[in-house]
């Protein structure tokens, strides 16, 4: 004699199936907006920090120059920003972030300098100078679930077009990681910013 089949068994099964799968999709969701809304939060922060270098900026002019926004290559490469604040002091940062799935990572800086030019060269097309200074950053790598927390000391050289509100600059950074390990490093860039009053 057969036996029928036991449905409610089977339906059962199917069930308790559907919601891990259920489970499964709504925590990868859930995981997906918690990423990026780390990665906004510290994008946030960083356009209030790049609004109030613009509020300084125009409130203090230096070579015809307030507050520049541009692009650098190099370790690492990002958005580049700069906010005069006289004829020789200023500060400047680089942003770069990536948002995707375990791999999304956020990195900025922010360095005061000071700037000596080079006015004995008499150029007609712009002047160059070179500048030093300090800094802190920080780094955040979603795989390793880290934040580094670094000091830097940048120097270099630049020019500053005297017909387009452009400059160029060529970089290197001795870079000393304080959170959560000590270590050392160099980065460098190279770039240019459009200045933007």
């Amino acid at each position: 004699m057969r036996h029928p089949q036991n449905n409610t068994s089977v339906s059962g099964k199917q069930k308790q199936a559907g919601s891990v799968i259920s489970f499964y999709i709504i925590s990868n969701i859930i995981r997906s907006f918690h990423q990026i809304f780390l990665v906004m939060r510290k994008i946030i922060l960083t356009i209030f920090l790049v609004i109030v270098l613009m509020a300084i900026s125009q409130r203090t002019v230096a070579q015809d120059r307030g507050f520049g926004v541009g692009a650098a290559i190099g370790g690492p490469e990002g958005l580049s920003i700069k906010s005069w604040l006289g004829e020789t002091s200023a500060i400047s940062g680089l942003i770069t972030f990536t948002i995707s799935e375990n791999t999304s990572s956020y990195y900025t800086h922010l360095d005061y300098l000071n700037h000596k030019f080079y006015d004995d060269l008499d150029w007609d097309f712009g002047r160059m100078f070179y500048y030093y200074g300090g800094g802190v950053g920080f780094e955040w790598l979603e795989w390793v679930d880290d934040t580094t927390v670094f000091l830097r000391l940048p120097s270099g050289f630049g020019f500053n077009f005297d017909d387009v509100p452009v400059d160029l600059f060529l970089e290197l950074a001795p870079t000393f990681d304080v959170n959560p390990e000590f270590a050392f490093y160099f980065n460098g860039n190279f770039g240019f910013r459009f200045y933007l009053n």
